[in-house]
């Protein structure tokens, strides 16, 4: 059998800096299939000039306005005729040997329809920081933004690989997501009925960088948070006391927190926070399974038992 195509997109807009490192992680991988596409989004720095520069070892690479990052990926990923799909932001590298251990996965594993390893956090420089090895397995784990996904149990991005197969069957990248396109994804390939396989082996070094869109914590959360909603309220599959539970867990994050803030800008009384957070819970019962609204209501009976 011959060795699977891999066809790498990189997204880019004005990552000059990081962008050659980039490109070239990938040429220097020691696989004899490769294709790199690179969707610049008309950057006006010396991006175009890097590309020209590398253009013998791109399948194909275009600079021209796009309408952002998910956009960009799918042109890419329009243009890709690999077996193996993955795409890598342009501050972002691979590792040596990285696609031989992914051929190998995909070839031992043909059941399966995204592939990972563990991913090394770089500093600005390229120095290593630490690292991060997802363990989610199912649809209800990658749900779970409390217990998983911000639980440094999620996958971040750049190690993870899929097959044409999800593509063809998943199709692209919502545009509508400016942060979590990726989550998203692999959310979608795990409903469709796809395995996950993953091997604990450094593949890709994610950078971190005072411009990269991931820093932007409190809007990244929020549109999780609506990500996972309607899968919560019925587009996922999920056994009942699960369902109850992320629903709880998830009206106590995007209601509940928020009640608790607005009620101290306002000024109330610790009773009259008491009275509201009760008939919201009377409203949405789902809260009482969340583990901090259980925490919560303990203390706020605790309380009144002991004063009457």
């Amino acid at each position: 059998m011959s060795p699977p195509l891999i066809s790498i997109v990189t997204p880019s807009y004005n990552q000059a800096e990081y962008l050659e490192e980039t490109i070239r992680s990938v040429q220097e991988q020691d696989y004899p299939h490769v294709e790199h596409i690179v969707i610049d989004g008309d950057s006006d720095d010396d991006s175009a000039d890097i590309l020209r520069a590398y253009d013998d070892n791109l399948a194909y690479w275009v600079s021209e306005p796009d309408r952002g990052q998910s956009h960009a990926i799918n042109k890419g990923l329009e243009q890709a005729t690999g077996d193996i799909l993955a795409y890598l932001n342009s501050d972002d590298f691979y590792l040596p040997g990285t696609f031989e251990a992914v051929a190998e996965l995909y070839r031992e594993s043909p059941e399966a329809g995204l592939l990972h390893g563990r991913c090394r956090y770089v500093n600005e420089q390229g120095e290593k920081v630490g690292s991060q090895y997802g363990q989610f397995e199912s649809v209800a784990d990658l749900l779970d933004l409390w217990e998983v996904w911000w639980s440094e149990q999620q996958v971040v991005q750049p190690e993870v690989f899929w097959t044409r197969d999800v593509y063809e069957r998943v199709g692209g990248f919502r545009e509508d997501l400016n942060y979590v396109m990726d989550y998203d994804y692999w959310l979608r390939t795990l409903l469709e009925g796809f395995d996950l396989v993953r091997v604990d082996r450094e593949f890709t070094a994610f950078r971190f960088q005072p411009n990269q869109k991931s820093e932007e914590s409190e809007a990244v959360a929020s549109e999780l948070l609506n990500c996972v909603r309607p899968y919560l309220w019925g587009k996922a599959s999920l056994p009942l006391p699960t369902r109850i539970y992320l629903q709880g867990q998830w009206l106590h994050h995007a209601c509940f927190l928020p009640a608790v803030e607005r009620s101290l800008e306002k000024g109330q009384s610790k009773h009259q926070r008491w009275k509201m957070l009760l008939r919201l819970t009377a409203q949405h019962p789902q809260i009482v399974f969340s583990r901090g609204v259980r925490h919560r209501l303990y203390s706020i009976l605790t309380s009144i038992t002991s004063k009457s």
